[in-house]
Order: C-alpha cells, then sequence, then structure tokens
C-alpha cells in the first residue's frame, strides 16, 4: 500500500455520523455562537468515495447544510488528501484516526485556518483554529461529537472556559510524526510539553484544552497545540508545525500515559 492509500484509508476510520456540539470563542476566550450538528460520512462499497454532509441546528430553530465529495482518484494528492471546498488545505489522518485539516501555506492578506482531529473509541472532538487576514487569531473552535446520538452521554453541555487545567503528573508518551510527502516516522519516546514562549492558553470543557500564539506571520516559525485530557491518567497531544516561510510542514501525534514512578 503506498502512502496516498494509506492517508486515505485512515480517512475512512471517520464514515460515521458524528453528533456534536459546535462552539467558537473570541480570542479572549468568551463564547461567540454554539449549536448543535451532525457531520456525516458516507461511502460506497468500495470505499473509494466519500459523501461528506455537514448540517447545523441552530437555538432559533433554523438549520443549514452542506456537502462535499471525496474520491480516491482525484481527492488523494502526494501531499494529501484535497479538501474540495479549499483547495489550500490537506487532509493527514493517522491509523488512530487522529488528523488534521491543515492550511498548506500561511498567505499574506488572506484567512488561515486549520483543524486537528482526536478520536477516542465512540468518541471524537477536533478543534479548529483561524486567524484573520492580518495574522491575529480571529477565534477558536471545540466540536465536540459522539457516533452514538445526541445528546452525548459522555460530553458535557458546559460552554465557558475554565481559568486553568492541572496538568500534574509525570506524563510520558509515545510520538509520531506524518510529513506533507504523507510519511509516517517511526514512534519514538517523549515527554509531555506544554508551556511555549509568547502563546496564548485555552482552556475548554471536557479536558480540552489550545495552545497557539496570539498572531502569526511569514518569517517566523509557529506550533499550533491542542490535547485533549480524557481522563486522570490519558491524554493525547496534537502539534501542527509551520516553517519560517509559512508552510507546513509537520503533524505530530503524541499518546500519553500518567507515571506513577
Amino acid at each position: 500500500m503506498d502512502a496516498k492509500e494509506r492517508n486515505w484509508n485512515y480517512c475512512t476510520n471517520h464514515l460515521l455520523n458524528w453528533h456534536g456540539i459546535w462552539t467558537r470563542y473570541t480570542p479572549v476566550g468568551d463564547v461567540k455562537e454554539s449549536f448543535q450538528s451532525l457531520r456525516s460520512f458516507k461511502s460506497n462499497p468500495e470505499k473509494t468515495k466519500i459523501v461528506h454532509t455537514n448540517t447545523y441546528r441552530y437555538a432559533n430553530g433554523e438549520s443549514k447544510q452542506e456537502s462535499w465529495e471525496f474520491n480516491f482518484l482525484s481527492n488523494s494528492l502526494d501531499n494529501g488528501l484535497f479538501h474540495p471546498s479549499r483547495e489550500t488545505m490537506r487532509g493527514y489522518f493517522f491509523a488512530s484516526g487522529h488528523a488534521t485539516w491543515a492550511t498548506v501555506k500561511l498567505k499574506p492578506n488572506s484567512y488561515f485556518g486549520i483543524e486537528l482531529f482526536f478520536r477516542y473509541e465512540d468518541l471524537r472532538h477536533s478543534v479548529g483554529i483561524v486567524y484573520d487576514e492580518n495574522g491575529n487569531l480571529f477565534h477558536i473552535a471545540n466540536i465536540r461529537e459522539d457516533c452514538n446520538g445526541f445528546p452525548s452521554k459522555y460530553w458535557s453541555t458546559e460552554l465557558n472556559q475554565l481559568p486553568e487545567r492541572n496538568f500534574s503528573g509525570n506524563w510520558q508518551g509515545i510520538s509520531m510524526t506524518i510529513t506533507p510527502d504523507l510519511k509516517i516516522s517511526e514512534p519514538i519516546v517523549t515527554q509531555f510539553n506544554w508551556h511555549r514562549s509568547g502563546h496564548k492558553y485555552y482552556y475548554l470543557p471536557d479536558g480540552v484544552s489550545v495552545n497557539c500564539p496570539s498572531s502569526i506571520s511569514i518569517g517566523t516559525p509557529f506550533s499550533l497545540i491542542a490535547n485533549w485530557l480524557i481522563n486522570h491518567y490519558e491524554m493525547y497531544q496534537l502539534i501542527a508545525n509551520y516553517d519560517e516561510l509559512g508552510v507546513f510542514s509537520s503533524l505530530t501525534l503524541e499518546t500519553f500515559l500518567i507515571s506513577n514512578a
């Protein structure tokens, strides 16, 4: 199996109906808006074609739907899965279902966005980080999803952020990295590292945290980080890295367990 096939097959981990709560936050952490969502993925029997449909249900009773079609032959490229709605974005997938839709290059006078996905059993959550045309943080989006239906037995209905989150303990982990040519590194041992100089921190409900710069620009490398504290002893972290030219260079998945040593 070549890298394009592997990336596509990992993408098929998400072929379910994902019922969720979609919440956007301002750069200072206030709730901007929140609504119910359903992201549905269906394929043909050969799994060579995927139809992705989003349905949004708002508090005022209105709803909105949009849909995209992915085809293995036309959407699987050497540098990631091509998104039909955004030619500047590519999808990169790990076997476990953790993934990103990443803007491949920061461009002047243009909005920039990335979505980082976590998958754990019947649950999924993703974090969206969006910057405006001046490179300033525009909003953070958090999407908590459950393929068993809505409301979820796991996710809370809390929207407001926490002032902080306790990451104390000896978190030991395994790290894997995927690069734009779809190569995935061998696992290596790593330790939890949360703090970054000049970054802003957002502690969202249900164990979700985001760590990103308040502004980004060409000429300065940057990283966009999110993690999910699943329980007291288990955590996932995703790190998207961009080089000094503003080009996506890698996505790193870190899987942590807390050590009692």
